[in-house]
């Protein structure tokens, strides 16, 4: 694979899991098996150009969705995933 450091497999696996459903950090943490300081970065970076979106749940919990910018990138992926084959 041409990109294939843990941020960027950690990025896919958040986007694949975000599409399905919301998440709340601990399920993606214990999903991707990533680091937090990985984790924490990854979810920044995708907050900050808005491909997920943090929800407040109380007053501590956190949960995570896809945006609509967010849906259109994953389908970018995929095209690139068939090009690489």
């Amino acid at each position: 694979m041409i990109v294939d450091t843990a941020e960027a497999r950690c990025t896919c696996e958040v986007l694949f899991m975000l599409s399905k459903d919301k998440a709340r950090y601990n399920q993606m943490f214990k999903t991707t098996k990533v680091s937090h300081t990985t984790l924490q970065k990854v979810l920044k970076e995708l907050e900050k150009d808005k491909f997920i979106q943090k929800n407040k749940i109380g007053s501590i919990d956190t949960e995570y969705e896809m945006t609509e910018k967010g849906k259109k990138f994953l389908i970018q992926i995929d095209v690139l995933k068939e090009i690489l084959k």
